[in-house]
């Protein structure tokens, strides 16, 4: 009888083992659930977070995603007077030209179109802008001469494409905040470039020419967003 109330004992305190390991799991689960970040919204096409990294989690705002995020990006449109939109063009434009460039691993071609979008974001006349245009214009003027100074005088075709991811991301910036070339433009993601972290470029086709990976790699890229 001692041994079988013996047993039973033991069984009993197992049992109470069992269901606190069982609780505690269960709460330690649901702490961890509780601290997953919220979900950002879903994005068309959009990537998985291990390929892009964290330097580029998918938000629903693509902006969200820039590696710099002290870009200002109006959330109204400004609507700039019809030369000074013809002037901002132009800047997309030349853009476009260093965009062109690096697809064909043309360094010298790039260094021609780097100096060509320097004088068309000097040519911009910020008088005509107003208010929170003209505060936005004048942020997004000076990262471009930073960056474009900084392109042009570094050595190495790779080492320039790094500067572009940040025209890029500027870019991108300088469309939304002026309306610019609606319903021609497209922001589109490579998670290959630089080893995985994964880089926007803008481009005027919706067929993909990677200038981050040239001719290694001509097609990698994804449209993220019609702008």
């Amino acid at each position: 009888m001692k041994l079988k109330k013996r047993l039973l004992q033991l069984a009993a305190f197992s049992v109470v083992i069992s269901l606190t390991a069982c609780g505690g799991n269960s709460q330690q689960n649901a702490k961890k659930l509780s601290e997953m970040p919220a979900d950002h919204g879903t994005m068309s096409n959009q990537l998985p977070q291990e390929k892009t990294g964290d330097m580029h989690k998918q938000h629903s705002n693509l902006a969200e995603n820039f590696s710099h995020k002290d870009i200002v990006i109006l959330d109204q449109a400004y609507k700039p007077a019809k030369e000074t939109k013809a002037e901002l063009e132009k800047v997309i434009d030349a853009y476009l030209q260093i965009k062109d460039a690096l697809v064909k691993d043309d360094v010298t071609a790039t260094d021609k179109a780097v100096e060509l979008m320097s004088e068309k974001v000097a040519a911009v006349i910020p008088t005509r802008l107003e208010g929170e245009g003209l505060e936005a214009w004048k942020s997004h003027q000076s990262l471009y001469e930073a960056k474009l100074k900084e392109m042009h005088h570094i050595k190495g075709l790779e080492n320039k494409r790094t500067y572009f991811s940040h025209l890029s991301e500027i870019m991108y910036c300088t469309i939304k905040s002026f309306g610019l070339k609606q319903g021609n433009l497209f922001a589109i993601f490579c998670p290959m470039a630089f080893d995985g972290k994964g880089a926007y470029w803008i481009s005027d086709s919706k067929v993909i020419k990677n200038p981050y990976l040239g001719a290694k790699m001509p097609t990698c890229g994804e449209i993220k967003e019609e702008l």
